[in-house]
């Protein structure tokens, strides 16, 4: 046990009495990702553990991209909550909504409210948006009785798994967002915005570099730009981020698609950067290079998982039964 450990937990820091209370592994050694954590001393206090083991931690994200914590006993919003003061005081306030969520605490969220029986596709969390957060954390408080994972992709390999016209593409033109609000479909600029001020909305967009067209009171039309390609702010590696193929006409559902007149009426689409088109091809090649470089694990209660925001996307699976997994963003 002792060889295994030294061998997961190269840090200093890492003290032996300390290390005896837990148990790691890498869930899948071929992918790399994610590093898990279990528990295995009755009271260990996942909050205390962290602190005293901050560069492991920061390690091991920045290594894996995700850390998987089990046997941990955070199985309410009250404790999922308490963990997050760890970080920040305030975790960051899910804006500029792209869907539907609702709080069940301080900035705490039950994960995006979607059919049960439609899978979510693969995104990085608010990639789209002037501003994003540079970590999730999910919180599993009642798994699905079947399915109802939360897939993980390293955006890396997603990245290194596109030809090399498709990558140059993406890297020299970056990503144009087109969406259109209204309260026919999808939700509200007041939702969206999280305000009833038109005055804000608008600031809002000249701040982040949107542009804005408003076609009634209840209709406004956003279109910006972004990268497609980053490069890690810790590692420097280039990595896929962004939202053009969650976003992108070809991958809505056929009976959305099949209700609207003209794509023009769809609340979301992708272009290249310059408004070319992104090919039906284009988009069939990442949603390939995503399916590769995905990791599915069944959620059990008290799960915590902290994702590197960049390097990891994430998704949802199909499910029966009841199911609740929060999130939080910092």
């Amino acid at each position: 046990m002792k060889n295994r450990l030294s061998k997961l937990m190269s840090t200093k820091a890492q003290t032996v009495s300390t290390a005896e209370k837990v148990e790691t592994s890498v869930m899948s050694e071929e992918l790399g990702f994610p590093f898990v954590i279990k528990g295995n001393t009755k009271g260990l206090i996942l909050s205390h553990w962290i602190e005293e083991n901050k560069t492991m931690f920061e390690d091991k994200i920045t290594k894996h991209g995700g850390i998987l914590f089990r046997n941990f006993d955070i199985n309410t919003v009250e404790k999922f909550q308490e963990l997050m003061k760890t970080f920040v005081e305030k975790p960051l306030e899910y804006n500029q909504r792209s869907s539907p969520r609702y709080a069940v605490g301080n900035n705490v969220y039950v994960t995006t409210t979607y059919p049960a029986d439609r899978s979510i596709n693969m995104h990085s969390e608010s990639s789209y948006s002037p501003s994003h957060p540079g970590h999730i954390v999910f919180c599993c408080i009642i798994p699905a009785a079947t399915q109802g994972e939360t897939p993980i992709a390293d955006n890396k390999k997603v990245l290194n798994l596109l030809s090399a016209e498709t990558r140059n593409k993406f890297l020299e033109k970056g990503v144009r967002y087109v969406r259109r609000i209204n309260d026919k479909i999808g939700l509200s600029w007041q939702e969206v915005f999280q305000t009833k001020e038109r005055s804000v909305v608008e600031a809002d967009c000249v701040k982040g570099g949107m542009s804005f067209e408003w076609k009634t009171e209840e209709e406004l039309i956003l279109t910006w730009n972004k990268k497609a390609i980053w490069n890690h702010p810790k590692t420097n590696e280039e990595i896929w981020f962004n939202h053009a193929f969650f976003f992108n006409k070809y991958t809505q559902d056929e009976d959305v698609l099949n209700s609207m007149e003209s794509e023009e009426e769809l609340p979301f689409n992708t272009y290249y950067g310059d408004g070319e088109q992104i090919s039906k091809e284009e988009i069939a090649e990442l949603r390939a290079a995503y399916k590769k470089a995905t990791l599915k694990f069944l959620w059990e209660s008290g799960d915590i998982l902290f994702l590197d925001n960049m390097r990891i996307s994430h998704g949802r699976s199909p499910y029966t039964g009841d199911r609740k997994v929060i999130v939080s963003l910092y």
